[in-house]
């Protein structure tokens, strides 16, 4: 690994992680402090004068009378879809496929770095930046969850659930990545990089919205993401962060094959 390449990757995408990482946070911050079991009722009355299909489709029809559920179902049912999204395909983009339409990818290969070194160095940092955002949240969240509502979070379900959303952005990660290895034209690059997950994103809601439409959660990775069965099915939860990790991992291993044999033009 290269620790120059490395540390030039902080530098340059740390604040687009930090606004993320806050905004992200803050959202957890705001619902946490709406927690109130005496309130959960009149926020279900709320969620029932809304459309129902709006409802499901954005998971809020899976809210939970502790502080973990609740939690869990507002935090993960959509916003997980968001924030760390945003920071994946950014990141991802900028990672190769910008370097080579800018140019400054020709400087990286005149470098005594071997291509090799190059990608999995992009790679580690790929993964580093998405496992940060969920360290640096979870640790916060749990913080703040026993200041405001002490011993009432079950942390081991919290903990499972944020290794099961790390992992779904590992496996997510991996697929941006590799188009962005993929393509040398950034434009390109960040097209995919921006309409696959959206398209996961939609086709996740539509069959949340109704049975009808249940037959596109074959169409989408979300579907990997079952956050209702942490602590109710951890082996269920288990194998499906297994089918995640091979899919991140065949999407990186194509990567740097990619990118050892691309001629890159620089």
């Amino acid at each position: 690994m290269s620790w120059a390449l490395f540390k030039s990757n902080i530098k340059y995408n740390y604040l687009i992680w930090a606004l993320m990482t806050a905004i992200f946070f803050m959202y957890f911050a705001i619902m946490l402090s709406m927690y109130d079991p005496e309130y959960l009722e009149a926020m279900q009355q709320v969620m029932n004068m809304l459309p129902p299909s709006l409802v499901q489709a954005m998971n809020f029809d899976s809210m939970g009378t502790d502080l973990y559920s609740f939690m869990s179902g507002y935090m993960y049912g959509f916003l997980l879809f968001l924030f760390p999204m945003v920071v994946s395909i950014i990141i991802n983009h900028r990672l190769v496929a910008s370097h080579v339409d800018s140019g400054s990818m020709a400087y990286l290969l005149a470098s005594p770095n071997s291509r090799t070194k190059i990608i999995i160095t992009q790679i580690i940092f790929s993964l580093f930046s998405i496992a940060m955002l969920f360290i640096v949240y979870t640790g916060l969240a749990l913080l703040t969850s026993q200041a405001m509502f002490p011993d009432e979070m079950q942390v081991g379900n919290f903990l499972l659930l944020n290794l099961y959303a790390f992992i779904l952005y590992a496996g997510l990660g991996g697929i941006g990545f590799f188009f962005s290895t993929l393509f040398s034209d950034k434009s390109i690059s960040l097209s995919f990089g921006i309409g696959i997950p959206v398209a996961f994103l939609i086709f996740q809601m539509l069959s949340n919205a109704d049975e009808k439409l249940e037959g596109f959660k074959y169409l989408t990775m979300f579907t990997l993401f079952d956050f209702e069965k942490v602590g109710i099915d951890n082996g269920y939860v288990w194998l499906f962060m297994g089918i995640l990790l091979f899919i991140a991992a065949v999407f990186y291993s194509c990567s740097i094959y990619i990118f050892n044999k691309k001629n890159l033009y620089v």
